[in-house]
């Protein structure tokens, strides 16, 4: 359970604002992608971590981002092949899809594949994904700058309240509201 709140929140602050340098980023060395990686798979955790302290709303956790779905082409995806999209996807034909924050933290945390996507002038422009549950299904890329705006705002996010209930089950549900000034 997360006592002060504060500390991660002002984290995944931090790592919403290193997506957003490394998006105007145009010289790469590896310590960049590194930066990259761990400040996406960090934000994932903090954003579960937080939703299970009730620490963000329901709505920010579950907020819909857009991403771009590509079928497998039905080539076994393993350890020796797994950077090679392009030939493990359908690539040429994507899908415009939304999922919520929450399955994306999820995938990206239990990542089988995690490659940055680049646009020609060498910007960093998404990173492209799956579980190792979806692998063999799709894959997804995820652009960086509406991730990195959906942790800008549960960062930000101030809590107005929370309200409590008993499930039929004893078990305690709680469901914070959002409002006011930012407490991180």
């Amino acid at each position: 359970m997360i006592s002060d709140f504060s500390y991660w929140k002002r984290t995944l602050a931090s790592h919403a604002e290193v997506l957003n340098v490394k998006l105007r980023q145009k010289r790469w060395r590896d310590e960049s992608f590194l930066k990259v990686e761990q400040a996406v798979m960090m934000s994932c955790y903090i954003i579960r971590k937080l939703a299970e302290a009730q620490k963000i709303t329901n709505e920010r956790f579950n907020a819909h981002l857009p991403l771009t779905a590509f079928a497998a082409t039905g080539k076994t995806v393993d350890a020796i092949n797994n950077q090679r999209v392009d030939e493990l996807y359908e690539v040429d034909s994507g899908v415009e899809i939304s999922k919520p924050l929450s399955y994306i933290a999820n995938q990206l945390i239990h990542s089988y594949i995690f490659v940055p996507v680049f646009l020609l002038q060498n910007q960093l422009h998404a990173v492209a994904f799956n579980s190792d549950r979806s692998k063999s299904r799709e894959l997804y890329v995820l652009k960086l700058r509406p991730f990195a705006e959906a942790l800008a705002g549960c960062a930000n996010s101030v809590l107005s309240g929370v309200t409590y209930f008993r499930l039929n089950n004893g078990e305690l549900e709680a469901i914070p509201q959002e409002g006011g000034a930012s407490d991180a």
